[in-house]
């Protein structure tokens, strides 16, 4: 029997939810696809865990499989649109710690004592997810939807079913409560080096 038609039965069964024909294409095409990630996925990214979440939605969408095309690509579609979207989180959590960053240095004196020269940009991170993780379930998913994962208020009120009047003010109330933190935090660190 030749790769194809194997491919092709072992599609189908996996289609009707047959765990075994699962598990035999995840063996078949793990190796591969776990080399095209380590070389595509930025460095710190782990394959192992993409590659878990790329065979999750294989499994989740196994009954919109079509047989009659090939597996593989279908597969490598999958890998590199969540390549695509963990790289455009990145893009978007980097683009709002460094906004963020420059409108605290503007609000500190510019000399170079400052608690704030001294305060490396990891230890800012660190203290924003730390705050971002005090918000309550609800306003934490808005704020981290829109300034991770760059979506706007409109797609934010569509993908939680709520109004995007909802979605601006939990995003104030964010933002309100984070520069109380970040102020709380400068203030601290002012004292400390007194």
């Amino acid at each position: 029997m030749s790769e194809l038609k194997i491919e092709k039965e072992l599609v189908e069964k996996l289609r009707l939810g047959n765990e075994m024909a699962f598990e035999l294409i995840f063996h078949r095409s793990k190796g591969k696809l776990k080399g095209f990630l380590t070389k595509v996925l930025p460095a710190g990214e782990d394959a192992e865990s993409v590659l878990q979440e790329v065979y999750l939605k294989v499994w989740q969408n196994k009954r919109s499989i079509k047989t009659n095309k090939s597996f593989e690509t279908y597969l490598f579609a999958i890998a590199r649109n969540m390549v695509i979207d963990l790289m455009r989180k990145r893009y978007h959590q980097q683009k709002y710690l460094e906004e963020l960053f420059y409108h605290l240095q503007k609000e500190e004196p510019a000399a170079e004592d400052t608690p704030l020269a001294s305060v490396s940009y990891s230890a800012l991170e660190k203290k924003v997810f730390e705050s971002i993780e005090k918000l309550p379930p609800q306003r934490q998913k808005i704020f981290k939807l829109n300034r991770i994962d760059g979506l706007t208020y409109k797609e934010i009120a569509q993908k939680l079913d709520i109004s995007e009047n909802t979605v601006d003010s939990q995003m104030r109330s964010s933002l309100a409560f984070l520069r109380k933190e970040m102020k709380f935090f400068l203030n601290l660190l002012f004292f400390m080096y007194l």
